[in-house]
């Protein structure tokens, strides 16, 4: 297998399996946006949540923070290598945490799947019931509220939809901004 590392000016530069796509940074220049505050109760399912408070919303995606709470159970993936020269990392098997789990810091993205249906993604950084850090991509359906309300700032977008699409160069199909009509 090709090290998929190299060194360039003293910096550490992963290369993908792919054709090199660039620039990376794709994005779109939106004219208006709706701010939200979503504080979901002790005890909710998270994903399920979300989705019910955004089902009576006017957009097309969005994206927000974790601003604090807890969590009672979640479970989180981390990157891990594989043996697929075209996909060297991949998701790993859930870590599961249970207990009051303290979130630090989280990174939410609402986009679409391919029929249109609301897509959460979601990276967070949190402590475990003792103290140590975690961090990953959140299954926000197995996340549980905690005995504190988890609080969320989203932004909402009516005409960019976050679509998932292949990426030739990851080989993960990714979140891209595309020009929609509001639903």
């Amino acid at each position: 297998m090709t090290p998929h590392f190299e060194l360039r000016g003293g910096v550490r530069h992963f290369n993908h399996a792919g054709p090199a796509r660039l620039p990376r940074l794709l994005d779109c220049e939106v004219a208006c946006s709706q701010e939200l505050r979503v504080e979901l109760a002790p005890g909710s399912q998270v994903g399920e949540s979300l989705l019910s408070v955004l089902e009576r919303c006017r957009y097309q995606s969005a994206v927000g923070r974790v601003l604090w709470g807890s969590a009672c159970t979640l479970a989180y993936h981390r990157m891990v290598t594989t043996s697929d020269s075209q996909r060297p990392y991949d998701y790993g098997k859930p870590v599961v945490l249970t207990g009051p789990v303290t979130f630090i810091s989280g990174a939410l993205t609402v986009g679409r799947d391919a029929s249109g249906a609301p897509l959460l993604h979601c990276h967070a950084g949190m402590l475990d019931s003792l103290g140590q850090q975690h961090g990953g991509h959140l299954v926000l359906q197995r996340v549980v509220v905690g005995s504190e309300p988890l609080v969320l700032r989203l932004c909402l977008f009516e005409h960019v939809a976050y679509q998932v699409q292949p990426d030739t160069e990851t080989q993960f199909n990714l979140l891209h901004p595309v020009l929609k009509e509001a639903s």
